[in-house]
């Protein structure tokens, strides 16, 4: 992961609530706002995608594949994506 990658939390708000990793972008995979704020991504930067367990996570990047999108990347959950992306889980 290099500093232009994108984080993207796709867990509820009341998930989120409970801490996010620093600088993710929340976009809730359950919001009936989520492919048209997926659609309007920029699909040349890289994408690491997480939530609770990794479910959801590997739906998000399914979507972002079917989509265009180079090569998202499914973080698994919020305590794997900080392993992955050796950002700290912090307070929204």
């Amino acid at each position: 992961m290099d500093a232009s990658t994108v984080v993207i939390d796709v867990r509820t708000p009341s998930e989120t609530a409970l801490g996010i990793l620093e600088g993710a972008v929340e976009i809730d995979l359950n919001s009936p706002l989520f492919g048209n704020a997926i659609e309007h991504l920029d699909r040349s930067v890289a994408y690491v995608v997480y939530c609770r367990s990794g479910y959801r996570s590997g739906v998000a990047v399914n979507v972002m594949k079917g989509l265009g999108f180079a090569n998202p990347i499914n973080g698994g959950s919020i305590e794997d994506a900080a392993e992955l992306t050796g950002l700290p889980i912090v307070s929204p």
